[in-house]
């Protein structure tokens, strides 16, 4: 059965379901192998099969994961899973600037743990190789200004290395890679104290001081004398 090329997650309680890291990787695999059984999941995550249940009932639950029936493996049958679709995305119903931040904001989180995660096993295996004409892994922090369209054809630039990864995904050459990417607005909390530092040290003209106002025995003085 073909499956949809998205799936949208239309509740943020939904989404903050799937988008744990456990059940986000949980995916992933599937995304690679499906359908298929809760014993080849834990394989390909390299997790105990008996911790993913509960992962991929609650996905179920949720319309992530579904049921595509029943295999002999062996001398017993097992159960087989598909995904809803190809790619999942939010599209909520409360289309609030506070839900998508949320969402945003929660899907980064778990984004980052599972990058830290994946660093931190490749390292301890001593996998990471920056000999020049082999190098394999690479990671940038990057500032500029952008103008809208500059933001959008970054955007797809994004997106042209998600398609990139998306091919190759169903195929078992070379060997399993993690790319992470992101593309953030930078809000600077103290933008106004760092624009007057600025404007001062190009030699701005200082705003003139207010003139002082008069002392109470000064008007008192006046008074007298009209």
């Amino acid at each position: 059965m073909t499956r949809p090329a998205v799936h949208y997650i239309t509740t943020p309680k939904a989404w903050a379901v799937y988008i744990a890291p456990a059940r986000v990787e949980l995916v992933e695999a599937m995304r690679m192998i499906a359908p298929c059984s809760i014993a080849e999941i834990a394989a390909a995550i390299d997790r105990p099969a008996d911790t993913l249940y509960r992962h991929v009932d609650k996905l179920r639950k949720i319309g992530v994961i579904v049921e595509a029936g029943v295999r002999r493996a062996g001398r017993r049958f097992e159960q087989v899973f598909d995904l809803a679709g190809d790619d999942f995305r939010p599209q909520f119903r409360d289309n609030s600037p506070r839900a998508a931040n949320k969402m945003f904001n929660d899907t980064m989180r778990s984004i980052t743990k599972i990058l830290l995660r994946t660093t931190r096993d490749a390292v301890a295996a001593e996998q990471i190789v920056f000999e020049p004409d082999r190098r394999n892994a690479m990671v940038k922090f990057e500032h500029a200004w952008l103008t809208p369209a500059e933001v959008e054809q970054l955007r797809e630039m994004f997106l042209g290395i998600k398609r990139f990864m998306d091919a190759r995904k169903s195929r078992r050459e070379g060997r399993l890679y993690l790319a992470a990417f992101a593309m953030v607005p930078v809000h600077r909390k103290r933008r106004a104290r760092v624009s007057v530092a600025r404007s001062a040290s190009r030699g701005a003209a200082k705003p003139a001081p207010r003139a002082a106002s008069a002392s109470k025995p000064a008007v008192r003085k006046r008074l007298k004398a009209g």
